[in-house]
C-alpha cells in the first residue's frame, strides 16, 4: 500500500509540475519576464524574477537565499521567447489600425 501511496503522489506532483512550467513560459511570452518554477512547501510555484527579488526583501526565505541561488534551485528557468516565434502572445502585440477612427 505504501507504494501505491508513493506512486499516486509522485504522479500528482508531476501533473502540477508540468502545469506549472506551462504556465510560466506563457507569463514569460505574454509579461517578457523571466519565470522560475520553484518547489515551495512541497508544490511547484511560478514566480517571476521580481517576484523572487521582493519575496526575498521580505525574508521570506532562508538567510543567504539570493536571486541567483533561486535561478540555480529551480525546477525550470521559463525566458521570453522572440515575438515572431511565439504564437500565443504575438496577435497582441501586432499593430492596430487607428486611422479608422
Amino acid at each position: 500500500m505504501n507504494k501505491v501511496k508513493h506512486f499516486i503522489r509522485a504522479v500528482v506532483f508531476d501533473l502540477r509540475a508540468r502545469r506549472a512550467i506551462r504556465k510560466a513560459q506563457r507569463s514569460a511570452n505574454l509579461h517578457r519576464r523571466k519565470f522560475l518554477v520553484l518547489v515551495w512547501n512541497g508544490r511547484p510555484r511560478v514566480v517571476s524574477m521580481q517576484g523572487v527579488k521582493k519575496l526575498i526583501r521580505q525574508h521570506r526565505f532562508s538567510k543567504g537565499f539570493t536571486a541567483e541561488t533561486a535561478r540555480k534551485v529551480a525546477m525550470f528557468e521559463a525566458v521570453p521567447q522572440p515575438l515572431d516565434k511565439c504564437r500565443s502572445c504575438s496577435f497582441s502585440f501586432r499593430k492596430r489600425n487607428v486611422s479608422k477612427r
